[in-house]
């Protein structure tokens, strides 16, 4: 832990520039907690926390000024537009520095629950069509202001999403509200990667978004666990230190994707923990026709074109 923080002051240190801004979606629990609580020890460093419950968020009353706290309902795509334009305005304003945007927000369902009111369950919603709308919106918001401060986009992926079934089966049932494959997870993580690999480089050209993802590896939070009572989750600590990582380290494999010297002059890189693994844009390409109608399918599924006016 305290090598990973370390670490991680050493990056800030590096790359914040005058003022580093940095936004964070799910930041009111786990990973996304930890991430804004260890950003915010730097003194140049400001943060706008996107939280379904904002209570919970890391800011504490010493760093009030340099953090705002707005909330995120993910299942909402009103909410996800009215956030991306809070974000699209926290972004460009600030002395010169860092800007990152961290898709960090995740959901996984023990069993398949209801659908939203927009048709799509809660799974997809929450880790695929929220950050491709938010991101999206946004690339449309600075291209139409001609703001070309450049800013790393950070996707949280997955390991799981090497066993998804996603396929254009598949995808031909989400687009007519059909049921999933019961692989929702790790489906929805696998579509971050392929609208990544398809629209990062638009992204970059356009909106001056450099999209990257990355997987933090297996991490000590209560993610998809809170079916698990709270006496038994405390008994179980030590084991859990033997085999997942720190908190700390996760967010640290977070944050360095976007704290390399080419994180906004580069585009479309997946990580596992520090370690580039992918150039998504090149080794997804065979998938490019499913990447393409999955774009399709979402910028349908939120009214992207609609709202971007």
């Amino acid at each position: 832990r305290r090598c990973a923080e370390g670490r991680l002051e050493k990056l800030l240190e590096e790359h914040v520039g005058e003022e580093g801004r940095v936004v964070i979606t799910g930041a009111d629990r786990g990973i996304g907690k930890e991430l804004g609580r260890l950003l915010l020890r730097h003194p140049r460093v400001s943060l706008l926390l996107g939280c379904l419950d904002p209570s919970a968020a890391a800011a504490g009353d010493d760093n009030e000024k340099r953090c705002r706290i707005s909330p995120l309902e993910l299942l909402d795509f009103d909410s996800v537009q009215r956030f991306a334009e809070d974000v699209h305005d926290f972004l460009s304003d600030g002395e010169p520095g860092l800007r990152m945007l961290v898709n960090n927000a995740g959901f996984k369902e023990r069993v398949e629950g209801d659908r939203t009111k927009y048709g799509t369950g809660k799974t997809w919603q929450i880790n695929f069509l929220g950050p491709f709308l938010l991101t999206e919106f946004l690339a449309r918001r600075r291209e139409r202001d001609g703001v070309e401060i450049p800013c790393s986009v950070i996707n949280v992926a997955s390991g799981h999403e090497s066993e998804s079934n996603l396929d254009k089966q598949l995808l031909d049932s989400l687009e007519v509200g059909c049921e999933s494959t019961g692989h929702d997870y790790a489906d929805s993580k696998r579509a971050l990667l392929l609208w990544t690999s398809v629209r990062s480089q638009s992204l970059a050209l356009k909106g001056h978004l450099y999209t990257h993802a990355v997987s933090p590896g297996k991490v000590d939070t209560r993610f998809g666990c809170d079916h698990i009572p709270e006496v038994l989750w405390c008994l179980s600590k030590p084991f859990r230190s033997l085999l997942y990582r720190s908190q700390a380290e996760g967010a640290l494999s977070i944050a360095a994707a976007g704290l390399r010297k080419h994180a906004t002059s580069k585009f479309g890189q997946y990580f596992r923990g520090e370690e580039l693994v992918e150039d998504l844009v090149v080794w997804r390409m065979p998938e490019k026709r499913l990447s393409v109608q999955l774009v399709r399918w979402a910028a349908t599924a939120t009214a992207l074109e609609p709202r971007s006016g």
